[in-house]
């Protein structure tokens, strides 16, 4: 799935995906070396499944973790933009 039809995969779903515990998967996402999860709910959360396969298609050309960061505060920076566009459209 790409940005404009996202796919939210659930904690575990996610854990597997990118081979991490669920302590590491907290570490790196406390670190900014990975995306933060969405609220889905008021005891539910996820994430958009694009945003954790770019961070790992970083990881696997060697970014450092100070250019992983970037890489995530881009992609949250982009999940805002493109929310604000998609409710933007459908107030119009």
């Amino acid at each position: 799935m790409n940005q404009n039809n996202p796919k939210v995969i659930r904690k575990p779903e996610a854990c597997n995906l990118a081979g991490l515990s669920n302590t590491s998967l907290f570490r790196q996402i406390n670190a900014g070396t990975m995306v933060p999860m969405i609220s889905l709910g008021a005891r539910a959360v996820g994430f958009l499944e694009h945003e954790v396969l770019a961070v790992l298609a970083a990881r696997s050309i060697g970014k450092s973790d100070d250019e992983l960061r970037d890489i995530v505060k881009g992609l949250v920076k982009q999940r805002e933009v493109s929310a604000n566009a998609l409710l933007a459209s459908l107030a119009a």
